[in-house]
């Protein structure tokens, strides 16, 4: 107890520290009537005065107001602000479809800026779910910490300790040997033509009732063009895959900024939902904020499960395909292991996209090894369309096939490789808003289709 009559005191923070895993709460409250105060005076000739003058004043309002030429009009008003504002846009459109080049150009780079912006969302998009399983299933249950934030910090501190160290596992370890193996091929790919020809002789020998002379005839005339081109486009694209545009320093700058960026979203993920929500109420009204970021959820929710699901399904598999072509003793494990782990991640098309580089591969240096490797295949690809990926994904996009293959289609035609594998999730969502909102509209028009 303070003896000092005139200090003050500080008074505690009421309410129970929320974590980073806490639901955003929308909280609506009536509006208060505003006070009304009592003005007394003690003059009353001073009140009379002062109203005699107020009704002056309204009298030379009133006279004012009838000779008056402009009369302020809120609808028209409004009209004016809309058809200004149209007239700006207009001739905002013109001058930018008349400077369409500069203005692409402009845009182009305003997104090369945002790279490790970009690269930092993806990032934290890609770890938040880990950060919430150590949370909740390490440091909450298993360790009993009761405090949010310190349950935080523990959780990005391991989740970005074993990212990094992955990545530098990567970079020591995956990456030179795979330069190794692709190195290789282009020293042997000189020497492949005589391999070939020797192993399609050698198959014409052993299986005589089958005529190899035209399959022998079309390799003579095109296999050494082929060689060749595939040599000089592995020897002009490796420099180029190696060396980047950016120079070393920038480019490491660009990966710190990213990470810091990532660390930064995923510590202040409820403050920046609760940014987002904010503004969405502020500029809507409360029905359709609430739909609004409930299908937010819901295409999130549906997005994530995909790619976070689809990822650890494709690390597994390529983790699966190096093991059992190890175990067989078949060359470039690592390079086809990696190039089956990635193409998997492509929903239906991945598998037989990842298996035919490495069939052409075995084919030219042991055409047993081919077969080997398509057997390997089909059977890592059977356990991982019955049992892994019902496991891992379960019903993860809701779509139906038909579906999938149009994602993968559009997607791969206008954004390559990347686009094949956001395609499918994208087309999810929108299918699911679509449904929704159809759903929506014949329940309001009281009809059922079965």
């Amino acid at each position: 107890m303070s003896l000092n009559p005139f200090s003050k005191k500080k008074k505690k923070k009421q309410g129970v520290e929320k974590g980073h895993r806490e639901p955003i709460v929308v909280k609506f409250f009536k509006e208060k009537d505003p006070e009304k105060h009592l003005k007394v005076s003690i003059d009353e000739s001073a009140d009379e005065k002062k109203a005699d003058v107020s009704e002056d004043k309204t009298a030379d309002t009133a006279e004012g107001q009838k000779h008056a030429r402009f009369v302020p009009n809120d609808k028209y008003f409004t009209i004016t602000i809309y058809a200004f504002t149209a007239l700006v846009a207009l001739i905002l459109f013109a001058v930018i479809i008349s400077n369409i080049t500069p203005v692409m150009e402009a845009i182009k780079h305003f997104l090369h800026v945002l790279i490790p912006f970009i690269v930092g969302g993806i990032i934290a998009f890609v770890l938040t779910p880990i950060v919430n399983f150590l949370d909740e299933a390490l440091f909450e249950k298993c360790f009993k910490i009761k405090k949010p934030k310190l349950r935080a910090g523990l959780s990005i501190t391991l989740t970005y300790v074993v990212f990094l160290g992955l990545i530098v596992l990567a970079l020591i370890k995956l990456i030179p040997e795979m330069a190794d193996s692709v190195t290789e091929l282009i020293g042997k790919s000189k020497s492949l033509y005589g391999t070939v020809m020797n192993n399609l002789n050698n198959l014409a020998d052993k299986f005589p009732d089958i005529d190899f002379s035209n399959i022998i005839d079309k390799a003579k005339e095109n296999l050494p063009t082929i060689l060749s081109n595939v040599g000089d486009i592995l020897k002009v694209s490796l420099p180029k895959i190696f060396s980047t545009s950016y120079s070393i320093v920038q480019l490491l700058i660009n990966i710190l900024l990213a990470v810091a960026v990532s660390i930064y979203m995923v510590c202040d993920k409820r403050r920046i939902g609760m940014a987002a929500t904010k503004l969405v109420y502020a500029l809507l009204k409360p029905e359709k904020a609430e739909k609004l970021i409930e299908n937010a959820k819901e295409s999130f929710q549906i997005f994530t499960g995909f790619i976070i699901g689809k990822s650890i399904d494709s690390l597994i598999i390529g983790i699966l395909t190096f093991f059992i072509l190890t175990v067989f003793q078949l060359k470039y494990s690592l390079l086809v292991a990696v190039i089956v782990g990635v193409t998997n991640m492509i929903p239906f098309f991945g598998p037989f996209i990842g298996a035919i580089p490495g069939v052409l591969l075995y084919l030219c240096i042991e055409p047993v090894d081919a077969l080997i490797f398509v057997g390997i295949i089909l059977a890592i690809q059977q356990f991982d369309g019955w049992i892994l990926g019902p496991m891992i994904l379960g019903d993860s996009t809701g779509v139906r096939p038909i579906w999938v293959i149009f994602g993968i289609t559009v997607g791969g035609a206008y954004f390559g490789f990347a686009g094949m594998f956001l395609g499918v999730p994208f087309t999810a969502v929108i299918v699911y808003l679509v449904n929704k909102a159809v759903d929506k509209k014949l329940s309001d028009k009281h009809i059922e289709v079965q």
